[in-house]
């Protein structure tokens, strides 16, 4: 007959043998790394183009824009069937997103009865 000391040793070797399986290594659950933070978009050119050279600068006259304020105003004009009171409702009614800047020395005019915007020189009369 095994004796009370060796009863306990064969108690804590059941013990041990019992709890071994739940302590075996196990692989570390993989761990999710946050997607890095969308960086916002740059209104800046890819590329700034080099200055012109002296005498080589090519001028932008008014008239470029005249198209477009003509066409704003023919939209405002078919929507409130009448002209507007000023240029700048155009922008207010979403219809440009601004009046440009006229040439130096000329001024944008609306002309309500004609149904056009002009580009006039008030120096000249």
């Amino acid at each position: 007959m095994l004796g009370q000391s060796h009863m306990k040793t064969l108690a804590v070797c059941l013990a041990v043998l019992v709890c071994l399986p739940g302590c075996k290594r196990r692989t570390p659950a993989p761990v999710a790394v946050p997607a890095p933070a969308p960086t916002p978009p740059t209104n800046a050119p890819a590329s700034i183009p080099p200055p012109p050279q002296p005498g080589t600068a090519k001028i932008i006259t008014g008239d470029q824009n005249l198209p477009k304020l003509n066409a704003a105003l023919q939209a405002y004009l078919a929507k409130y069937k009448k002209a507007p009171a000023r240029l700048d409702e155009l922008a207010k009614e979403g219809l440009i997103p601004f009046i440009p800047m006229a040439p130096p020395g000329q001024r944008y005019e609306l002309d309500a009865a004609r149904g056009e915007v002009k580009l006039v020189n008030p120096m000249v009369k």
